[in-house]
Formats: C-alpha cells, structure tokens, sequence
C-alpha cells in the first residue's frame, strides 16, 4: 500500500467517525438516561482504560524484545 491510499483511507475513516460522533451527540438524552444516572458509564470507561493502558504495556514489551533482536543479529553478523 503506497503513502497516498494509505492517506485516503485515513481520511475516509476519519469522516466516518466524526459522522457517528455527530450522530451519537445528537441523541443524547438515551444516553444521559441509561447510562450517567445510573453510573454504569464509570465502569465503561475504567474498563476501557485497563484494556487501553494493558495494550500500550503489551506494545512496549513487544518493541523491546524486538530491539533486542535486532542488536543480536546486528552482533552476529
């Protein structure tokens, strides 16, 4: 894939999302119903920061050993 559809479909994305965001803000009264009253949102967002902050420590261990790898074979060769 070159750089410039990688461009593009970033940008289709984009619009996309902001597209459901726009969507989502318009019918905000089922949210603040169901959601905030009830204080289920705190546990949406706290599960998905675990999920989020696990990720990136995944990644970073991931491009360590990767590194590491690399330099050995750097050595070797």
């Amino acid at each position: 894939m070159n750089k410039y559809s990688l461009i593009t479909v970033l940008f289709i994305l984009g619009g996309l999302l902001s597209g459901l965001s726009a969507n989502a803000q318009a019918s905000g009264d089922w949210l603040e119903n169901t959601m905030l009253t009830s204080g289920k949102i705190n546990v949406v967002v706290a599960v998905v920061s675990v999920v989020f902050v696990l990720l990136v420590i995944y990644l970073i261990s991931i491009d360590r050993k990767l590194s590491e790898m690399e330099k050995n074979e750097i050595k070797n060769s």
